[in-house]
């Protein structure tokens, strides 16, 4: 088994934090970690070598080519093209064999991965988790019927995934989800709704511990705080990651347990005025980035 996770530029201490905590809990699962980077720099990828250290890490650089697919697909204040990465992986590491294991870079490691070597995949090409909009049966209906799926058919949540190459790529899966994102002009959930569209429910659920992500009721996590000690995977969905100021996240001091063997551990957080600014700058680098393609393809 291997895993795979990617990053760019804006998600790279919290890529560095997840690697930390992989390399704590789960060092001796898998046999190598593929980390797929959107414009990160040479000193970042030291850093996030640091930050795991492990001789099994592999950088590979998402050039023009390998996103061509997805230049005119939609993205969104907090999530960037690398959110696409995850349906090019099982091809862009044509050699990779058996199992590969994505997770999102705002994700903890928090248990052994070995389980999922060995777990029966009972003729699928992906195990995943149910989305929690699952839990409000109004917005898992909306979900669905956004991108054409029946209203009680499963809607699985794709920062952690787990994928049998093989099969995988005998179903082709790639190709039909690249088919579903040029069928829809506008995706709410980008890549997510993609492989779920294009799945349409052939997917093997997973407990829910393997990705655990909840949300804010009234600005509240309102879960007993030992849910988060225990779960497998620790998500941290939404725009206010734990490296920010205005955090609230019951899982926070568990970040900052990882962190602290990291080179990031002296950095300031950031604040809720720097997230506004984030979100700016993002989106001129993704108007200057659609630009230059254009006039490359002209």
């Amino acid at each position: 088994m291997i895993v795979a996770t990617a990053t760019d530029t804006a998600y790279v201490e919290l890529t560095g934090v997840m690697l930390a905590s992989l390399a704590d809990k789960a060092a001796g699962d898998f046999e190598a970690v593929y980390v797929f980077c959107d414009g990160v720099s040479d000193a970042d990828k030291e850093r996030l070598r640091a930050s795991y250290g492990l001789p099994n890490i592999v950088f590979v650089d998402m050039t023009d080519e390998m996103v061509r697919h997805f230049a005119a697909r939609p993205v969104n204040h907090h999530l960037s093209r690398t959110a696409y990465a995850r349906i090019l992986m099982p091809l862009s590491l044509s050699e990779a064999t058996g199992r590969l294991f994505y997770i999102d870079c705002d994700t903890l490691v928090n248990a052994s991965l070995a389980p999922l070597a060995s777990l029966p995949m009972d003729g699928f090409a992906l195990a995943a988790v149910d989305d929690i909009a699952r839990q409000v049966p109004e917005r898992h209906i909306k979900r669905n019927r956004d991108i054409g799926l029946p209203d009680e058919m499963r809607y699985f949540n794709s920062g952690v995934l787990l994928i049998d190459l093989e099969k995988w790529r005998a179903d082709r899966v790639t190709e039909r989800t690249i088919e579903f994102i040029n069928s829809r002009p506008t995706l709410p959930m980008m890549d997510q709704d993609a492989l779920n569209g294009a799945l349409r429910g052939a997917w093997l659920p997973l407990d829910e511990s393997w990705n655990l992500h909840r949300r804010l009721e009234k600005g509240v996590y309102t879960d007993d705080p030992s849910i988060w000690r225990e779960a497998r995977i620790v998500h941290f969905i939404g725009q206010v990651k734990p490296n920010y100021t205005d955090c609230n996240h019951p899982a926070r001091d568990l970040y900052f347990e990882h962190r602290a063997r990291t080179p990031f551990a002296s950095v300031p957080l950031k604040t809720k005025f720097g997230r506004k600014v984030e979100k700016r700058a993002r989106r001129l680098r993704r108007f200057f980035g659609k630009l230059k393609r254009r006039v490359l393809g002209a």
